[in-house]
């Protein structure tokens, strides 16, 4: 066979669309491999709904122990074995706050009610208790306490250490009048 006359054929018009419909088709499954990877949820957005309360357990467990910590020097302070200010106390419990409060994780959170099985709203609780300490730390500062400041703090504050696997603690703030 004459090498010319292969080369020529490798040339042909009908090896070249056959070959550009093989990519085609190629590219066609990997188009539609991909539209369904996208369209289905991801391992991770599984492991969100099965694993949240795992997760945000290991993002906020030891901002939970500092507001217990605070809780306990806040007390302390209360009964007088303490001699920082309230507003040094105010301020770190804001500062830890602020960290359990993010507002997109919270957001996150949010958007967990998607899940097929009630999810815990660990997050916002445990922000509600930091909120709820941060008021109570401003009214002993004002000499202004209030029993539902006090109460809001009892209710919330033990299931967020519930979560974080934390015996409640027992302080002024959380005893019954």
């Amino acid at each position: 066979m004459d090498p010319s006359r292969s080369q020529r054929h490798e040339r042909h018009p009908r090896s070249f669309l056959a070959r550009s419909a093989r990519w085609r088709i190629a590219a066609s499954f990997a188009g539609a491999v991909l539209a369904l990877a996208v369209s289905f949820p991801s391992d991770g957005e599984a492991a969100s709904c099965r694993g949240y309360p795992r997760e945000v357990r290991a993002a906020i467990k030891k901002h939970v122990g500092a507001l217990r910590a605070l809780e306990q020097e806040t007390a302390d302070r209360v009964k007088g074995f303490d001699t920082r200010p309230f507003s040094y106390l105010l301020g770190r419990a804001r500062a830890t706050a602020v960290s359990i409060a993010d507002k997109d994780a919270l957001a996150a959170e949010e958007a967990l009610s998607r899940c097929p099985q009630t999810i815990p709203p660990v997050r916002r609780v445990c922000a509600e208790a930091a909120q709820a300490l941060i008021g109570l730390i401003e009214e002993q500062e004002t000499g202004t306490g209030s029993a539902q400041t006090k109460q809001l703090y009892a209710q919330a504050m033990p299931q967020c250490e519930r979560w974080m696997d934390f015996a409640p603690l027992a302080t002024v703030f959380r005893a019954v009048d």
